[in-house]
This record gives C-alpha cells, sequence and structure tokens, in this order.
C-alpha cells in the first residue's frame, strides 16, 4: 500500500486501488498523513498491532486511527498501560467509544483516584469492566509455552571493511580531537 498511496491523490483512486485487495497493511504515521483517504472507506476491520502507539489520545496519529470507520476493532500490545491509565483509556476509546465515558470522566473517575490515591474500589471497578475485552497470554502459561519454538541465541560476527574501518576510525579520531579541544559544559 506504501507504494500505492502517492498516486492516489482522490478518494475516489484510492477506492479503486484497494477494491482489488483482501487486507491493507500500513503504518500508523501513513494513516495520519493520508486520513483523507483512509476515513473515505467503511473497513470491514481494523487492526492494530503496536497499539500503543494511539496511547496519547490528543495526537495527530491517535485521532487520525479513531476517525477510521469499521464494523470490528482489535487492538494488540504487549503494552496497554505503560506511563498511566489513560493509555487505557485510548485504547478502549478506539476500540469503543464512549465504553469508559469520554477523556475528563475517566480521568475524574479512575485515573486520579487509582493513580493519586490509589483506591482499589475504583481499580477493582476498572478492572470488572476492562477484563471481558482483554486476552492476556504469559509466555511462562503452559499452555502458551508448549507452541512456542525454542529460544535460540546466536551470536555472529561482522568484520568491517577496510574502507569501513578506515571510515569509522576517521570517525572516533575527529570525536577525540573535539573532547581534548573542548571547553567548559561543550
Amino acid at each position: 500500500l506504501h507504494d500505492a498511496l502517492p498516486i492516489c491523490k482522490t478518494a475516489a483512486s484510492f477506492k479503486k486501488k484497494i477494491s482489488k485487495c483482501n487486507i491493507i497493511i500500513t503504518a500508523f504515521s501513513l494513516v495520519q498523513r493520508d486520513i483523507s483517504l483512509f476515513k473515505t472507506i467503511n473497513w470491514r476491520r481494523v487492526v492494530l498491532d503496536e497499539a500503543q502507539n494511539i496511547k496519547n489520545p490528543k495526537s495527530k496519529q491517535s485521532k487520525a486511527v479513531f476517525s477510521l470507520t469499521a464494523q470490528y476493532r482489535i487492538a494488540m500490545t504487549g503494552t496497554p498501560i505503560e506511563n498511566r491509565l489513560m493509555d487505557l483509556w485510548s485504547l478502549f476509546h478506539f476500540l469503543n467509544p464512549g465504553y469508559l465515558n469520554n477523556e475528563s470522566q475517566f480521568k475524574k473517575q479512575y485515573e486520579t483516584p487509582i493513580q493519586r490515591n490509589s483506591d482499589m474500589v475504583r481499580s477493582k471497578q476498572l478492572k470488572k469492566l476492562v477484563t471481558p475485552f482483554i486476552l492476556r497470554r504469559l509466555k511462562t502459561d503452559k499452555s502458551i509455552i508448549k507452541d512456542l519454538p525454542d529460544k535460540v541465541e546466536q551470536k555472529v560476527y561482522c568484520n568491517l571493511t577496510k574502507e569501513q574501518a578506515s571510515l569509522y576510525q576517521a570517525v572516533v579520531d575527529d570525536v577525540q580531537q573535539q573532547i581534548e579541544t573542548a571547553e567548559g559544559m561543550q
């Protein structure tokens, strides 16, 4: 799709280009850049991999993803909450807008009481709301681990060519000289 978008200047040409496709794979940044094209499609399904990329609901990228129309939505991430509970609200806002109220209501009802006051009652309420929608798998889960191949670590050394080694040494020498001649905080 990345190659198709630059030649699709209109919604009609975009629709025609993707009409022959069963699956469209794109990047968050391209959805943001070309949202005027993506919004013209009523998607059957939108699947976000690395969904933590929409954790900031105020970012242009998140707003673009939120504006997509889809019959079904799936968000996959290994880190649904990276820094604060609003990350979770943002994921649910994509999945089912309004389910956890609007942003300010969520902050007042859950984020502030849980994060600032360690309110266990609110924490349990929130967990009860979101648990039915979360499928969590751990590598330590016996039913999962048997399906995963053994981890294979392999060290492969790659020597620099003479030209690469010469360029690398020139950069090292230049940085060394700059450090030796630097003054104060420079």
